[in-house]
C-alpha cells in the first residue's frame, strides 16, 4: 500500500504526518531492510536538525548521487527516494513531527551544511583560486546549467549537477513527461517547458585533480583541450546525477579524443593525462 498511503501524505493534509509514519525507505545505512521516518529520527547524531535524503531511479542509481559524499563525510544516514512519488511526498511534508525535522533533499542547492569558518573561508579563496575555470564553464555551458560554484560537499567526484531551489530532480522531470504522453500533450514541448524551469547548477570539486587540469589548460592558454575537458566534466557530473546525455555522438566524439591524446606519442605528459582521467 505504499504508493497509496504517500498520495494521502500528498493530498490529506490533516492526516499528512500520521501517513508520514506508514511509509517505508531504504537507505545509505539499511542494506536490504526498510526505514520509517521515525527510525531514521531515532537513529539522528547529537545536533542533527534534517532528515537527509537523495533521490534516483531505483536504489543503485541513487547511491550513485555525488551528493552523498558530504553527508558520508560526516556520517549521516540518508534515505534513498527511488519512485516518482517520493520526492513529491517529501516536498508537500517539508517537516516531520510539527516542525520539529526538515527534509532537504541533497539533490537541491537549498540543501545547505553549517560550514564551519574555515570552511567558509577556504571556499571563498577557492572561488577566487578559480575563477578563470567558473567563467569558463558558465560562458561554454549556459544552456545546460544556470551557474557554476565551488562545492563544499563533494569530496571523491569531480562535479555534480543540482537542482535549483524551486527545481525538479531529473527522476522527476522524466515522470512528468511521461505522464504529459500518457495525456497526449507533445513530449518536446514538455521537454523544453521543464527545461527552461529546471536548469541545474553544477557545483565543482576545487580539490579534485580533474578541475585543477582544467585550471592548468586555461592557464596555458589551451583553449581547444579546455573546451573537450570541461565538456566532459559537465556531461560525466549529468551522468553521475543521474541526467541523460542530450548529445551521445558528441559525448563519445569527445571522449575518443581525450583517449587518442592520452594514448598517442606523448611521452611523460600523456602518462600525467592518464592518470588524471
Amino acid at each position: 500500500f505504499g504508493k497509496y498511503i504517500k498520495v494521502g501524505v500528498i493530498e490529506d493534509e490533516a492526516n499528512a504526518q500520521e501517513l508520514a509514519g506508514l511509509c517505508r525507505f531504504q537507505s545509505t545505512t539499511s542494506e536490504d531492510s526498510w526505514r520509517s521516518l521515525a527510525d531514521y529520527v531515532g537513529d539522528m547524531k547529537e545536533g542533527q536538525d534534517n532528515i537527509y535524503y537523495v533521490s534516483g531511479e531505483g536504489k543503485a542509481q541513487a547511491a550513485m548521487s555525488p551528493a552523498l559524499e558530504g553527508l558520508k563525510k560526516r556520517g549521516f544516514e540518508v534515505l534513498y527516494m527511488t519512485e516518482p512519488l517520493d520526492e513529491i511526498t517529501m516536498q508537500t511534508l517539508g517537516q516531520y513531527k510539527s516542525g520539529d525535522k526538515s527534509l532537504p533533499c541533497m539533490d537541491a542547492t537549498k540543501a545547505k551544511f553549517d560550514d564551519d569558518e574555515d570552511t567558509t573561508k577556504k571556499k571563498e579563496d577557492d572561488e577566487e583560486r578559480l575563477k578563470a575555470v567558473i567563467d569558463f564553464l558558465t560562458e561554454n555551458h549556459s544552456k545546460k546549467v544556470s551557474q557554476v560554484v565551488v562545492s563544499t560537499r563533494l569530496t571523491e567526484s569531480p562535479a555534480a549537477m543540482v537542482q535549483g531551489e524551486y527545481g525538479m530532480s531529473p527522476q522527476m522531470q522524466r515522470y512528468m513527461q511521461a505522464q504529459a504522453v500518457a495525456m497526449g500533450e507533445e513530449a518536446d514541448a514538455m521537454s523544453g517547458m521543464l527545461g527552461n524551469m529546471n536548469q541545474a547548477v553544477l557545483e565543482i570539486n576545487p580539490d579534485h585533480a580533474i578541475v585543477k587540469k582544467l585550471d592548468d589548460m586555461l592557464k596555458a592558454k589551451n583553449e581547444e583541450g579546455a573546451k573537450t575537458f570541461g565538456s566532459l566534466l559537465v556531461e560525466l557530473a549529468g551522468i553521475t546525477s543521474g541526467y541523460n546525455i542530450e548529445d551521445p555522438k558528441g559525448f563519445s566524439d569527445r571522449l575518443l579524443e581525450l583517449m587518442e591524446m592520452v594514448g598517442g606519442a606523448g611521452g611523460a605528459e600523456a602518462v600525467q593525462d592518464a592518470d588524471v582521467v
